[in-house]
């Protein structure tokens, strides 16, 4: 686990969590969750994982081809805003189960 408690090393974890592999709360005590990933700077793939208090939820994303493809896992009792940085992508809602959504995506 890492902690965020410490700047040093939280603040550089904080970010490769809620920005480059877009997991984050969307909502106090993670009823709500927000998958936003932002790939960039050449890579191909991120994932992160945490546990909340409704179970484990992650986001693992992939971009091979222009083809960003994207799978959350939401725990029981939780939901997520998805927003992905394609042109053709529509914010969506999703409850718990793990979703997979494709886009198309340029740099």
């Amino acid at each position: 686990m890492t902690s965020f408690n410490h700047y040093a090393l939280g603040a550089v974890a904080d970010f490769l969590h809620r920005t480059v592999a877009g997991l984050a709360p969307a909502a106090p005590g993670y009823r709500r969750l927000r998958v936003a990933p932002r790939p960039g700077g050449g890579l191909t793939h991120a994932s992160a994982e945490l546990d909340t208090p409704y179970g484990p939820a992650s986001v693992a994303w992939t971009l091979a081809g222009g083809i960003l493809t994207v799978t959350a896992t939401v725990p029981p009792g939780a939901v997520a805003e998805v927003d992905l940085p394609c042109p053709d992508a529509i914010p969506a809602e999703v409850g718990a189960g793990t979703h997979t959504f494709t886009g198309s995506y340029a740099p």
